[in-house]
Order: C-alpha cells, then structure tokens, then sequence
C-alpha cells in the first residue's frame, strides 16, 4: 500500500515536470528575422538576415538588403527635422527588442550575382568582336573596369553583353566570379538616392546630427559617396559642396562602366569636333563684331573732329553734321546688342554644346577642363560679356530675377553653408547645364539637384 502511494506521487511529479517543459517550448520562440520585422515596425521590408555576413560593414553584398528603418527621426533629438516626409501621422512606437538580438545595420547593396558577372582587366581596353577571332570585325571597346556578363565561354574566348555591345574577348582580359567579386570596390561607382517618402533631405558639414546644415537635396537625383560610416553616407552634391546624410533615408546604388560600341565613339568623336567648331565660329564672329563696333567708333571720333574743324560753316551744315553722328551712334549702339547674343536662349544653347566635356577646378577651357564658374564666364565671354571667375562674385552682376521666373540664359547660385558656392545656366525645362565636378564633368541637371539660393538675368 505504501509503495502504491510512492508510485502514484512519482507519476503526479512527473507529469507536472512534463507539463511545465512542455509550457516552455511553446511560449519561447527564438527571435526571426519576420519577428526583428514586427518589432521595428518594418512591414513591407525586406531583409535577408540568415545569410548576412557581420565582417565589414561597408562591404558591397551580393543580396539585396533595405536598411532597417527606425521608429522615430531626427527630428526627436533635433530642432531641425532631418528629413521632411510626406506622411505626417506618428509611426506606432513598439516595445523595442533587446540589443542582441537588434540586426546589425548595413549598407543596401544593389550589386547581385546577376548583376556583375565580370570586369575587364584591361591596361586600357580590348576589342570586341564579331566572332571568336583576330580577324574578326571589331564592334566595340571593352575598357579596363568595365563590367560585363559572360554568355558562354570556348577555346580561350569570352563571349560578352556590356551595355549596347555583345561580341568576343579573350577570356584572359576579364575577371569573372569570385575575382571580379574583389573588384566591384575598386571599380564600382556607389551613389544615392533620397527614400521616395521624403520630400528634403538635410546635407550636414560633419558626421553629427547636431552639425551645420549645408543644403538640402531632393528624390530623383544621385549623390555620389564619398565614403562611409555607420551611420552616415560622405557625398558630392557638386565640385564645391560636400557633406554628410544619413543612411536610414537613401538607399545605395553601384554603377559600373559599360562597353562602347564602334556606333557610340565615332558619335562621341564627332561630337567633340562639332563642340571645337561651334567655339571657333562664336569667336570669329565675336571678333567681327568687335571690328564693326571699333570701325564704327573710329566713324564717329572722324565725323566729330570734322565738325570741330568745319564750326564756322553755316548753321545748315552743321545740323547735317549734327545727323550724321547721331546715325553713327546708334549704329555703333545695334553692333553691341548683336555682339552679346541676340537672346539667352542662344547662349544656353551654345553652352550645351559642351556637355561631356571635363571638369578642372581654376580651368576655364571648354574644351579641356573647366569650373563651375570658369565654365559661364568662358561662354558669357564668348557673346561679349564680361564676368569674373567666381561664382560668388558673378552673384552680384547682371540683375536679380525671381527663382520662379527664370529664362535660358539665366545663372542660377546654389550656396555651401551661408555662402554662394556653385553657379550654373538655366537651359529650360527645369534643368541647367554646368561644370558640376570632376566625376560628372560638364553636364546638365535638375535645377533643384541643389536647393538654388538666387538668380541672376545677364542678358539685357
């Protein structure tokens, strides 16, 4: 009877203990990556935490992967918001989960597999061609950096597609796979994009929230980086103006140099020899003009040195004098308004032609290298204009125009921190060409790629 009761005790136990066992595998959950996603409130991003590599936070991974994005901004420990969005509603504040278990933050990568498969090792570029041979028609140019997917290799060739060009390379000029891999920093060009759901966003001197605004940037342009940290992407607004954002609100790109094709570099060349002709046509004609209005000046000095030495004649001719030196005078007067350029438009026109042109800081050659403000005192200069080489002087000439009024021709100023540091020409459209810095060269823009402090109409 008493070893019955022992047994019975013995099974109660038991089962209590199994019971409570049996409790805890199914309250403790081990925390997922969908679980990380919930707690964030991160619906609708996507992370691919199970293969995510914890070695170097700046490295370019080959899944893409969104940066967690946080419950609350800037705006919560400054008294300037860092991002000005469009939704206005507080997110729903959650209990965070512990530090451990918190994703590490990493770069967004957009280089896949798929994406770079290989990069030429050329010393400067390798001939594309038609078939697997020496012989065969060359049909573009492969140029060292360059990346490319491989369609199939065979016999020691490569058959490539990089950008509008697919033909053959010796396989011996690319890295492919894990090699080119190893590559993609050195050759791939990381740029940002602000996030769609905001509508500015604050461009800071240093690395620190609490830090000097220097601008601020829109969506749908790309901002080049500089360099990274944990927190903050370093990037180049323009050749004059540099500075820091904040990760959680752009998301990071890597373009990569493609192949040209034989179609593309002849265009490229004729181009530039169009660009060399149109500048010796504005300065001959420049130079005419010039001419007419120092024969012109000279007509006149005569015609008033004529009426000196003729004073005592009659009254009749010396209104007749008096006529012919007025006819003078406003001839000579046409003669500067043609030398300036008949419209701004004309200007703005001309000044596109000079788009892929290089960026030099202190140049002032359309042809060779240029600044920002080298570049439109140089094609103010060829239409009669004098202006110095500075953006900020260049601010105070012509005369001030509203930001909304704009007309080709016009110069817009954009300001690094509180002073006037880049110039470019208004072309239309809400666009603007200008010498923006050394990577981009001469190009075109939005006008807004910047926030444009003033305007100024040099025309008229």
């Amino acid at each position: 009877m008493l070893k019955s009761r022992r047994f019975k005790r013995k099974a109660v136990c038991l089962g209590l203990t199994a019971t409570l066992i049996a409790g805890f595998a199914v309250t403790f959950v081990v925390p997922t990556a969908a679980n990380i996603c919930r707690e964030l409130n991160m619906a609708g991003i996507s992370l691919s935490l199970d293969k995510f590599s914890s070695n170097n936070k700046d490295s370019i991974i080959n899944s893409s992967v969104s940066q967690p994005a946080q419950t609350a901004t800037e705006a919560s420990v400054s008294a300037t918001p860092e991002a000005t969005t469009e939704a206005t509603a507080e997110p729903v504040k959650k209990k965070a989960p512990k530090k451990n278990d918190q994703p590490k933050r990493v770069d967004k990568g957009l280089v896949t597999d798929m994406d770079v498969k290989a990069i030429s090792t050329a010393s400067d570029y390798v001939h594309v061609r038609r078939k697997p041979n020496t012989h065969s028609k060359i049909v573009g140019r492969l140029y060292k950096g360059c990346s490319a997917d491989v369609l199939k290799t065979k016999n020691g060739w490569a058959k490539i597609r990089s950008g509008n060009v697919t033909g053959y390379i010796k396989k011996s000029y690319l890295a492919i796979g894990d090699d080119a891999k190893k590559m993609i920093g050195k050759y791939g060009q990381k740029y940002v994009r602000v996030k769609t759901s905001v509508v500015t966003l604050n461009v800071r001197k240093k690395a620190d929230i609490k830090s000097k605004i220097l601008t601020q940037i829109p969506i749908e342009e790309n901002y080049d980086v500089i360099k990274s940290t944990d927190h903050w992407y370093k990037i180049e607004i323009d050749g004059d103006t540099k500075g820091y954002v904040r990760k959680e609100y752009v998301t990071l790109h890597v373009r990569f140099k493609h192949a040209k094709s034989m179609a593309e570099i002849k265009a490229e060349h004729r181009r530039k020899l169009a660009a060399k002709r149109a500048q010796r046509q504005r300065l001959a004609a420049l130079a005419a003009s010039r001419s007419t209005r120092s024969t012109s000046s000279s007509s006149s000095s005569r015609s008033s040195s004529s009426r000196r030495s003729t004073s005592s004649r009659s009254s009749y001719s010396s209104r007749r004098s008096s006529s012919s030196s007025s006819s003078s005078s406003s001839s000579s007067s046409s003669s500067t308004a043609s030398a300036s350029g008949s419209t701004g438009s004309d200007i703005a026109s001309y000044a596109q032609k000079f788009v892929g042109n290089p960026y030099r800081w202190g140049g002032t050659s359309l042809t060779n290298g240029a600044d920002c403000s080298g570049f439109t005192m140089t094609i103010y200069g060829q239409y009669g204009y004098s202006l110095p080489h500075s953006s900020a002087a260049q601010a105070g000439c012509g005369r001030s125009v509203s930001l909304s009024n704009v007309q080709p021709g016009d110069l817009i100023f954009y300001k690094h921190g509180g002073r006037v540091g880049h110039v470019a020409m208004y072309i239309g459209g809400g666009r603007v060409v200008h010498a923006q810095s050394a990577r981009t060269g001469i190009t075109t823009s939005s006008m807004y790629y910047n926030q444009p402090a003033c305007a100024r109409r040099i025309v008229g």
